[in-house]
């Protein structure tokens, strides 16, 4: 895809502490939250924690991403199953010592709690009590909570209303954007030459490598990062 020729923006949003809604073009996947994940995880010491109810928080593809094997070891992954199970492992996120967290993730938050065999109105209840608790993570830990939802509709209304940043990520012309509600765009644009961008697994890779560097140049060396790939 042609484009005029500049200097390559490899920038993410940088979260506040807090609820942060983000909402993915389905062509996207899950590959921007894991870059937003794997960015916080750069930006400091702390781990990341990833609840998922929706089967995107896939290993294989955080290893393909991930500019150096080492940043892995601060990923801690849970999968929920039932509306149930998810509600607690997210009671269990807020109620337990959590050592130096960098930021938590909760993928597909409301899809459990959509199925047939959860009453409507206890399913809305759980959702609440859900977002409350990862909502506590952040105020205490003083970190930022990434949440996404399946669908937008009324149900996941009240994702939006706690949250305190609504993001969202589209695929466009010149490559991912995230914007927010004031319509401020991060443009996530790669050149590699002849006017072309790309958007691929590749694209996202020399993106989170260009951020480790930024945030970790005393620790991960180039030699590091050309060997990760």
């Amino acid at each position: 895809m042609n484009t005029s020729r500049r200097q390559p923006r490899v920038e993410l949003p940088e979260l506040d502490e807090g609820l942060t809604v983000v909402d993915v073009d389905a062509d996207l996947g899950v590959t921007p939250i894991q870059s937003l994940l794997l960015d916080s995880v750069f930006a400091g010491n702390g781990d990341a924690y990833w609840v998922d109810a929706v089967g995107t928080a896939q290993t294989t593809r955080l290893r393909e991403l991930v500019p150096h094997q080492r940043y892995l070891d601060r990923i801690h992954v849970a999968r929920g199953f039932t509306a149930y199970q998810q509600t607690s492992l997210l009671d269990r996120l807020a109620g337990e010592h959590i050592t130096n967290p960098s930021v938590v993730v909760a993928t597909g938050i409301d899809r459990l709690y959509r199925d047939s065999d959860v009453p409507e109105k206890h399913a809305k209840e759980l959702l609440v009590r859900s977002i409350a608790a990862l909502a506590r993570v952040g105020r205490v830990h003083g970190i930022p909570i990434i949440v996404t939802r399946s669908r937008d509709d009324n149900f996941t209304q009240p994702v939006v209303n706690a949250a305190k940043t609504h993001l969202q990520c589209r695929n466009t012309q010149f490559g991912p954007r995230f914007t927010d509600a004031a319509g401020d765009i991060d443009a996530l644009v790669y050149h590699i030459g002849n006017g072309w961008v790309q958007t691929t697994l590749a694209y996202w890779q020399e993106v989170l490598a260009h951020r480790a560097q930024m945030h970790d140049a005393q620790t991960v060396s180039e030699e590091e990062i050309s060997q990760a790939f």
